[in-house]
């Protein structure tokens, strides 16, 4: 019985180890939620606007700016996730966006508001360390 556990986990084990797939799917998940969350704040200014007011009811210095320079952060930075490009550079600069939104707005509220911020900190700053991987513009540049 423990052999066939065993076999059983060695073949799991060879099976997921794609690191190149893993960040792949990494770069997709969050550069698509980024990209999906942002574009109305992109192609409306109305929702621009209301986005600088939520900014202003959390006291943010100069809320227009914030919003347009947050929203271009998160929009572009989504864009070069799913691309491949610029990835450290991306995931640094959104790791720092969701980490400002988090001292400012989530850490007035309870722990499980700010998680998703947190999870998207972490997926940025893993990408930040690891790089796109093999499935990437990065990698593409890199290689020529």
């Amino acid at each position: 019985m423990t052999n066939a556990i065993a076999r059983i986990h060695n073949d799991i084990e060879r099976w997921c180890a794609r690191p190149d797939l893993g960040l792949l799917l990494l770069r997709l998940g969050i550069g698509g939620h980024l990209i999906w969350s942002t574009q109305d704040n992109v192609f409306s200014w109305a929702r621009m606007l209301e986005f600088r007011d939520f900014l202003e009811k959390f006291e943010f210095p100069y809320p227009l700016f914030c919003a347009v320079l947050s929203v271009t952060a998160q929009f572009v930075g989504g864009l070069a996730l799913v691309a491949g490009a610029f990835t450290r550079f991306a995931g640094a600069v959104l790791a720092f966006n969701f980490v400002v939104a988090i001292v400012m707005v989530d850490a007035k509220r309870p722990y499980p508001a700010a998680f998703a911020a947190l999870a998207i900190v972490v997926a940025c700053l893993c990408l930040m360390f690891a790089g796109a991987g093999r499935w990437s513009l990065d990698h593409r540049w890199r290689r020529a």
